[in-house]
C-alpha cells in the first residue's frame, strides 16, 4: 500500500515535469522527498535515514521511468510519434551508457550521439532476444524429440 502511495507522488512529478527536456530518476526522488519531509526534519536530524529514503525513491523512480519510456508501458503514460508509432517520448541519453542511472530525454532534442546509443542498445537486445529464443526452441525440440 505505501508503494503505491509512493509511485503514485513519483507518477504525478513526472506528469508535472513531462515538458521538461531531460528527466532523471535522482531529481524526481529529490522532489518527491521533499513533499513527503517539506520541513527536511529528517534529513537534518537522520541523515542515514535521508539517504535510505532518498535511494529507495530513485530506485522506484528508475523503474517508473523505465517502464514508461523502455518499452513496459504504462497505461496512458506512453506518447508515440506520430509518423513512427514505435517510437517512445524519451530515450536514455548516451552519457547513460557510464551510469547504472540513466537520464532520459525527449526524442525531439535527441543528439546524433544519443540515437546512435540508443539504436546499438536496441539492436543488443534484439540480438539477445533472438539468442534466447534460438536456444529454447533448441531445447524444445531435443526434451519433445525424446519424449
Amino acid at each position: 500500500m505505501e508503494t503505491r502511495q509512493l509511485i503514485e507522488i513519483l507518477a504525478r512529478i513526472l506528469e508535472l515535469r513531462a515538458h521538461h527536456d531531460r528527466i532523471s530518476p535522482s531529481w524526481v526522488a529529490t522532489e518527491a522527498y521533499q513533499q513527503l519531509d517539506p520541513r527536511r526534519r529528517v534529513r537534518d536530524d537522520f541523515p542515514l535515514i535521508y539517504i535510505a529514503c532518498h535511494l529507495q525513491l530513485r530506485q522506484l523512480a528508475r523503474e517508473l521511468l523505465r517502464r514508461t519510456f523502455e518499452g513496459d508501458e504504462l497505461a496512458g503514460e506512453r506518447s508515440q510519434h506520430e509518423l513512427f508509432p514505435e517510437l517512445q517520448a524519451r530515450y536514455p541519453t548516451a552519457r547513460s551508457s557510464n551510469s547504472h542511472e540513466p537520464e532520459y530525454i525527449r526524442l525531439e532534442v535527441l543528439s546524433e550521439a544519443d540515437a546512435d546509443y540508443n539504436i546499438e542498445r536496441l539492436r543488443a537486445e534484439g540480438r539477445a532476444k533472438l539468442k534466447h529464443a534460438d536456444s529454447l526452441a533448441a531445447w524444445a525440440r531435443g526434451r519433445f524429440r525424446a519424449a
